[in-house]
């Protein structure tokens, strides 16, 4: 790993990205609140569906204004709004509250594209890859821990709602903390279209650019099918479990991917390898999800991990040695049509699960996958004829 030569601003980066690793923690709570409010499935859809319709009015438009302005900004205003969100999420007692509160915490994905600039700013080209693989050793090993607080301490002295409370609370807290680090503590990026010094600009074909966006776009699509508001419904639904079990599969999910940094460094592939094993994996997971069986669901969380850590810094990789200067309003463009699809991915997916069985929710995201993988081709084969591998070390 690239620890010992990565410069003090980025390890400042990468040590704070535990905060953005937590917070995903939002995602499986707010799930899990809307069934112990005895939401049914279709009705939390249905509200997911409405934030989302917001978002995708805002993201290109707000993508395309941060290659001109300082991402610092972005990402400040994402973090505000999102403590906000959970701070609400906190104090939620009917169903207004909960659709207002979602709304707030779905902006860290309008602002996504400020993340991505911000990020190919930051981090050394040359060492690109592995500080991704860094950053989510710190954001996993750091919800796996906290994960373990929650389900095997916390949830003995508390549960239910007010066990989702205390959660959100702790998130309000901590992205307040986080959002003035981007203002304060951590380096500034001046406007979201520079480029780190290092940075070789020698983008791809247009075609070839788009194709990989696709890409992106198809593998976030499959995750927003078999997203946490199935999988929580399914744990205490399907399987009877308690408000807690989502917290650990996840706590699965992350420990899995913080131990990657045991192994992952002896493999020494390149981007493209890595991204193609990965997307198999991920594809294979949601495979073994469709038989309803609660301990596959839970091993099958262990090949995600695999393959996640094998997929996203290499995609991230690859991505940002064949985007053209104008990121940003790309980013924005296909998180937009991201976020579009998401309007009716959770009440689609909702609907499936509820009238024809959940199997065919995760089978719809394992081809999802593979379809992703069949558009990257021309991106993975230009990578390879084009990019120089580095060892690193």
């Amino acid at each position: 790993m690239a620890w010992k030569v990565l410069p003090r601003d980025v390890k400042k980066y990468l040590v704070l990205s535990t905060i953005s690793g937590l917070s995903f923690t939002a995602i499986i709570a707010s799930s899990t609140l809307g069934n112990l409010l005895d939401f049914p499935i279709e009705k939390v859809g249905w509200l997911f569906s409405f934030s989302f319709a917001i978002q995708a009015l805002l993201t290109y438009f707000l993508g395309r204004r941060f290659e001109k302005v300082s991402p610092n900004l972005g990402l400040f205003w994402a973090r505000i709004l999102f403590s906000f969100g959970t701070l609400i999420y906190a104090l939620c007692t009917n169903v207004w509250l909960f659709a207002f509160a979602q709304i707030l915490v779905s902006f860290v994905d309008v602002f996504y594209p400020s993340v991505v600039m911000y990020e190919r700013a930051v981090f050394v080209p040359k060492y690109r890859e592995s500080t991704y693989s860094l950053m989510f050793f710190f954001t996993e090993s750091s919800k796996a821990v906290v994960y373990f607080v929650f389900v095997f301490i916390l949830s003995k002295y508390v549960s239910g709602v007010a066990f989702l409370r205390i959660v959100f609370l702790l998130l309000f807290v901590i992205n307040v903390f986080y959002a003035f680090s981007f203002i304060r503590i951590l380096p500034r990026v001046k406007r979201g279209s520079d480029l780190h010094q290092d940075h070789v600009y020698k983008p791809t074909s247009a075609k070839i650019f788009l194709r990989f966006m696709v890409h992106q776009y198809l593998a976030f699509t499959s995750f927003g099918f078999s997203s946490f508001l199935i999988l929580s419904y399914y744990l205490m639904d399907y399987f009877g479990l308690s408000s807690n079990s989502p917290f650990l599969f996840e706590m699965i999910f992350s420990t899995t991917v913080a131990t990657s940094i045991v192994w992952k460094a002896k493999l020494k592939l390149p981007a493209d390898v890595n991204l193609s094993v990965g997307l198999c994996l991920l594809g294979g997971s949601f495979l073994i999800m469709m038989y309803p069986n609660v301990y596959l669901f839970f091993a099958a969380h262990i090949v995600m991990g695999i393959g996640f850590i094998l997929w996203l810094p290499a995609k991230e990789t690859i991505k940002t040695t064949i985007s053209p200067r104008e990121l940003g309003r790309w980013e924005g463009f296909f998180q937009g049509l991201n976020i579009f699809t998401k309007v009716f991915s959770p009440i689609v997916s909702a609907i499936m699960a509820t009238h024809i069985g959940y199997k065919y929710v995760f089978m719809l995201s394992g081809v999802l996958l593979m379809c992703s993988w069949l558009v990257a081709i021309p991106a993975i084969k230009w990578y390879r004829q084009n990019h120089i591998v580095v060892t690193q070390s």
